[in-house]
């Protein structure tokens, strides 16, 4: 018997404990909300956090992930001079910037893309909020293919039709002309989605504010840039390409710069203080080339670009482990927190403006006007007076009519020098114009001070992600194969001269 009502005390406690639980069931999803980080991202902050991280990784000078100042030799190196030797391996250059242009600003700005697509709008003024909305689609676009187009720049064929799908870990490679095309033709479609009536993410946009004439004049100045990629590898289309963005707004004066405006307190500062003032570091001073080749010219932007060492500019030889002490540094403006990081200036559209004309695109002015235009750009960018700056374009090496080489050598090199603080357009003007030693020109040498290294050339590209090789190893090795080899002189497809 006692067994019995054992068994039954036992049933009419797990009955109650079922009773209990049942009573939590309406509030069970409750229960187990996180009620102190937010399930779903807003897609202003995740536009914001993309741009900033792209920002960070194109400005930034920590040679674990851009070493563009010294593949375009504005900048020497002084304890360790690997990168200046273009070691690519040993800091995993090429795995950071592919994981912070993949994961960190293309997979936000995805999830940015997604939230705005699927919210719904009020309904109380259509019309505005579906151009609202557009304006917003529109910036997430032109950061894309902004993202896209320097992976191609870097790498070759990259992953585009199955990146950032999170349930495939084995994304297949697509041509790089394919993905120029493509990303050319979603930038087109961003211009046609501006309405510069409207805003757009306004305070979560921390380049125009919201100011979508200033994005639509941007869009069409990075239509430009791409298309001139595109010059010698695809004539017709790059010329075609080229004078539908001349013929609409470009940016048209400094105050349009595709910029950040910095902070002067941490962690809202240029990344450049953070690697120059806040490490402590002193690893890099003024490079040999740019400095002999500036003083050659008397350049009044040398005061600007670098301090002076014993009375005049001295730069450190290129290549090797250079002293700190017995050089010019880095100017003084570069160690200012607040310095505006700049991606696309009014002197960079000039110069392409000059490269449209000679090349015989439908252009207003010759491509002297667009050079002359372009220099007083760059040095009214850099704050120098406006005597000083006619004085310079003056001279007979300087002119556009009296300087040295052919075309390619004169907008080439004055555009190098104006691309200071813009590495990676700087490297990509000497792969594109191929103005280097072969013209005459006495910069990216096959330099002697690389001692030991059996190809001292830049690289033209850089190596695929180790992780790509072990991770995604078919694509990987059909990706090498496609393009040619995975080596850092096996040349992108626009790169033919």
């Amino acid at each position: 018997m006692k067994k019995y009502i054992y068994k039954f005390g036992i049933l009419l406690f797990s009955l109650a404990v079922i009773s209990a639980c049942s009573g939590f069931d309406d509030d069970l999803e409750e229960r187990n909300t996180d009620t102190k980080n937010a399930s779903e991202v807003p897609p202003g902050p995740l536009f914001t956090n993309a741009v900033l991280d792209y920002y960070y990784l194109m400005l930034n000078t920590n040679v674990n992930s851009n070493v563009f100042r010294l593949y375009s030799q504005y900048w020497a190196q002084t304890t360790y001079p690997d990168e200046s030797q273009y070691n690519q391996t040993t800091r995993n250059i090429g795995r950071n910037m592919w994981r912070t242009l993949y994961r960190d600003v293309l997979k936000d700005l995805d999830g940015a893309k997604v939230s705005i697509n699927n919210a719904v709008l009020p309904g109380v003024n259509p019309v505005s909020e579906e151009a609202v909305r557009d304006n917003k689609l529109a910036c997430i676009k032109i950061i894309e293919v902004l993202a896209y187009s320097n992976l191609v720049d870097l790498f070759g064929d990259i992953p585009y039709s199955e990146a950032l799908d999170i349930e495939n870990p084995e994304p297949s490679y697509d041509d790089a002309a394919t993905v120029y095309s493509n990303i050319l033709t979603e930038l087109d479609n961003a211009i046609d989605m501006i309405s510069t009536g409207y805003g757009g993410l306004d305070a979560n946009d921390p380049i125009y504010g919201g100011n979508m004439s200033n994005w639509l004049k941007y869009a069409n100045s990075l239509k430009l840039r791409l298309a001139l990629r595109l010059a010698d590898v695809n004539p017709s289309v790059a010329q075609a390409t080229a004078e539908e963005a001349i013929s609409n707004t470009l940016i048209s004066s400094n105050a349009d710069n595709f910029k950040i405006d910095y902070m002067p307190l941490s962690p809202n500062t240029n990344p450049l203080w953070v690697d120059l003032v806040q490490s402590g570091r002193k690893d890099f001073v003024a490079a040999n080339h740019l400095v002999d080749y500036m003083n050659a010219q008397n350049d009044p932007r040398r005061s600007v670009y670098f301090t002076l060492y014993d009375g005049s500019y001295k730069g450190g030889i290129y290549g090797t482990a250079n002293s700190y002490s017995k050089n010019s540094h880095i100017g003084d403006l570069f160690h200012d927190p607040e310095l505006e990081g700049v991606l696309m200036s009014y002197a960079e559209v000039e110069f392409l403006l000059a490269e449209a004309a000679e090349r015989g695109y439908t252009v207003a002015g010759t491509a002297e006007d667009h050079y002359n235009a372009a220099v007083l750009a760059s040095m009214a960018e850099w704050g120098v007076d406006g005597t000083e700056a006619s004085t310079f374009l003056a001279q007979a090496e300087v002119a556009y009519t009296t300087a040295t080489g052919d075309w390619k050598v004169k907008i080439g090199s004055q555009k190098w020098i104006s691309l200071f603080n813009n590495g990676f357009e700087g490297w990509t003007t000497y792969r594109l114009l191929d103005f280097g030693i072969l013209k005459g020109f006495p910069i990216f040498d096959d330099d002697d001070n690389l001692i030991g290294y059996e190809d001292p050339e830049v690289p033209v590209r850089f190596l695929y992600p180790i992780e790509e090789a072990t991770l995604n190893g078919t694509e990987y090795d059909a990706a090498a194969a496609a393009i040619g080899g995975d080596e850092m002189d096996t040349k992108l497809f626009w790169d033919i001269n």
